[in-house]
């Protein structure tokens, strides 16, 4: 039983190793053989949950910079104010848990959609697998994205991306449409499109290219979907 969790424990370091960097083909070829998951989608949550924690300060000095300073300018009292700060703490850790877990399940969904019109029939743990995996440059970028969070004042949180939007000034609690829509373009999820392609194309035996581009006309419309959200956001302020 040991030797069968330690070789269990192997295998997964090294298909995040060859996902990564050593052969991302290979491996997303032996995990639609082999789709085994859960190692992998603790390890991501994992990752998430302690980046999470880390941060849960900044994020409690955020919550409470934005509370008093709201258009509005309505005043919170000390009671409703640690209400909305233990809201926000717990919201943050149930998010960053919940969030991948949604996301992997829609885009195997996705690709399942895909699946009923193209390529050779394909299980949803599979494709479920594929996901899982095809997210660690997301972790990647997370712990990018927490580093610079922790140099940086609380109230610049918006503003912390490792997209094109870096360059643009740091926006206010509520962003624009041209910072939003840049922001999406962050290079570690298109990483994670290109090996969700990759794998996805690998399992049921399609040209990578009629897959990526599937994928890439769902990420648009996800980003311009954002960005009408957060023209909303703006405006119902």
């Amino acid at each position: 039983m040991e030797e069968n969790t330690n070789s269990e424990k192997a295998s997964l370091w090294k298909r995040v190793y060859g996902v990564l960097w050593a052969s991302p083909a290979r491996t997303m070829e032996d995990i639609t053989q082999k789709p085994l998951f859960w190692g992998a989608a603790a390890f991501i949550l994992g990752i998430h949950l302690v980046l999470t924690i880390i941060s849960l300060p900044k994020i409690k000095e955020y919550t409470a910079w934005t509370l008093q300073n709201l258009p509005t300018g309505y005043k919170f009292s000390a009671q409703e104010m640690e209400m909305a700060l233990n809201a926000a703490m717990v919201s943050s850790i149930a998010g960053t848990l919940l969030f991948p877990l949604i996301m992997w399940v829609v885009i195997a969904a996705l690709m399942k959609l895909f699946n009923a019109f193209s390529g050779e029939k394909t299980k949803f743990s599979t494709l479920f697998a594929v996901t899982v995996f095809a997210d660690l440059p997301i972790v990647i970028g997370a712990i990018l994205r927490t580093a610079l969070l922790m140099v940086s004042p609380a109230r610049n949180m918006t503003g912390i991306t490792i997209s094109p939007a870096i360059f643009m000034e740091t926006p206010d609690m509520f962003p624009g449409k041209l910072y939003t829509f840049l922001s999406q373009m962050d290079p570690f999820v298109f990483w994670a499109l290109a090996l969700t392609a990759l794998g996805g194309s690998l399992a049921m035996k399609v040209p990578f290219g009629r897959l990526a581009v599937y994928l890439g006309s769902l990420w648009v419309v996800y980003a311009l979907g954002m960005t009408m959200l957060s023209e909303l956001g703006r405006g119902g302020v």
